[in-house]
Formats: C-alpha cells, structure tokens, sequence
C-alpha cells in the first residue's frame, strides 16, 4: 500500500495521538475523517516502514513525509532502519531526506547533531551531511 502526502500527515497525527499528544480541533478532524483509523499504529508503521524499504517512494518529498510521520511514534526499534535509509540518502546527496531521518534519530535520543551546533535546519545542507556521516562512523 502507497500512501500519499496527505495520508502521511494523517498517520503522523493518529502516531501523535496514540503517545497521548493533544491536537487542535483542525487536527482531531484530519483524523475522524481518516479512513486509515481503521489500522492499528503498528500496522502504519509496518507499511510505512515496508513501502520505504521496497523502493516504492520513488520522489525524495515521499520518502521526507514517510520519514517525518515515523518520527511521531517515539519507537526505538526505528534506530536501525533510520541508519539504513540515512545511509542511502547520502549516498544519493538527498540533502532534505537526510536532514529529516536525522530529525527522527534526534527525537529517538540518537547524538547525530554536533554539539556546537546551536540550531537545525534543512538549508544547513553541508552541516546536515556532515553531522550524518560522522554519526554513520560511530
């Protein structure tokens, strides 16, 4: 299964939702009228995690939105399969999927930002790519 841009946010609230995060009212009626309510929080993530390891996302911004909505879980299990895909998405020069797998591993706890940094952000492309590769050498 494939899931669109839209479908990502939606499951990224539902993950937000299942760790007990509060939405807006905006928020809770993206995901009433969700039709992906009907699976479990696990079974999004395995289809997330399924369509990414199979190459179906072919465009960088599908693999960003999958990336993105499995940042919302908080699942450590995540650590190894956001290593593999950061280490495609540099081989590739992905500067924006690398930044958003680092956000993941960031928010798993993960050290992938230098300590001196004093921020992050997708245009620090240079910074990004090299906070990656030096976390991929550990």
């Amino acid at each position: 299964m494939k899931l669109t841009n839209e479908q990502f946010t939606e499951v990224a609230f539902i993950f937000e939702k299942e760790n007990g995060n509060s939405h807006s009212e905006f928020e809770k009626e993206i995901i009433a009228e969700s039709d992906l309510t009907k699976y479990k929080p696990t079974e999004l993530e395995k289809i997330i995690i399924d369509g990414l390891n199979s190459g179906i996302y072919k465009n960088e911004d599908e693999r960003v939105s999958g990336y993105w909505s499995l940042s919302k879980l908080g699942n450590q299990n995540l650590i190894a399969e956001y290593k593999k895909w950061l280490h495609t998405e540099l081989e590739n020069e992905n500067g924006i999927a690398v930044f958003q797998i680092l956000i993941g591993l960031d928010r798993l706890d993960e050290p992938v930002f230098d300590k001196s940094r004093t921020g992050q952000a997708v245009d620090e492309t240079e910074l990004n790519i090299k906070d990656a590769k030096q976390y991929l050498k550990k």
